[in-house]
């Protein structure tokens, strides 16, 4: 049965109403982002976002609960970017030791890229990494996890010396975040200079994986 006129004009209203909640849902956090890249964590406010984007503070509330949740889920969007980058790094490269050096170029290149989601995500706001969304089981540590099974990988392959995988992924992991810390907190190590520290870092830490 056709749907009468009046249920398509009350259904193509309530795609509009969606559509808006969804827009205003995607400018808070466009706002939320760029504040946070402004102020950091400790400056940062619902009420700065509501003036940003031209609503009360109550309108922020009907879609995330406080400043935390709001936060969590800029992170949570850089996360899933994050973990995007790193997978598809890890595709390219068939050869384990080949493919670690991709996930570490990927990941400096993230944080190089986006610098406000690294901040949030692995600096001011770090426990965010052990949260999960609700009906979820696996943190946002999780998209880190590549490196383990990589590492393990070439472990069985024995292209990798014998060890324990999640502490070489650990120790990859300090090597480029120390890098794009670095980057993100002095202006005088530029993108270039971090690029290429990245890559001898990367050398190193992978020379020394060899089986």
């Amino acid at each position: 049965m056709n749907p009468t006129r009046d249920e398509r004009v009350r259904a193509g209203s309530r795609q509009r109403r969606e559509q808006q909640k969804q827009d205003v849902r995607q400018a808070i956090l466009d706002a939320a982002a760029a504040l946070f890249a402004e102020h950091g964590y400790q400056g940062f406010s619902l009420r700065q976002v509501a003036e940003q984007i031209g609503y009360s503070a109550t309108t922020i509330y009907h879609h995330f609960e406080g400043k935390d949740d709001l936060l969590f889920t800029v992170a949570d969007e850089g996360f899933s970017r994050f973990g995007t980058q790193l997978v598809a790094a890890s595709d390219g490269a068939s050869e384990p030791l080949a493919r670690l050096k991709a996930i570490g170029r990927a990941y400096v290149e993230f944080g190089l890229s986006y610098p406000t989601y690294y901040e949030l995500m692995f600096i001011e706001r770090a426990d965010f990494m052990l949260g999960y969304r609700v009906g979820e089981r696996k943190p946002r540590l999780g998209s880190l996890d590549i490196v383990a099974q990589t590492i393990q990988e070439g472990m069985d392959r024995g292209v990798i010396r014998p060890g324990v995988a999640a502490t070489y992924a650990n120790a990859l992991w300090a090597a480029v975040h120390g890098v794009v810390a670095m980057h993100i907190a002095l202006p005088v190590i530029d993108r270039a200079q971090a690029e290429a520290t990245a890559d001898a870092v990367l050398e190193l830490v992978v020379t020394g994986l060899k089986g």
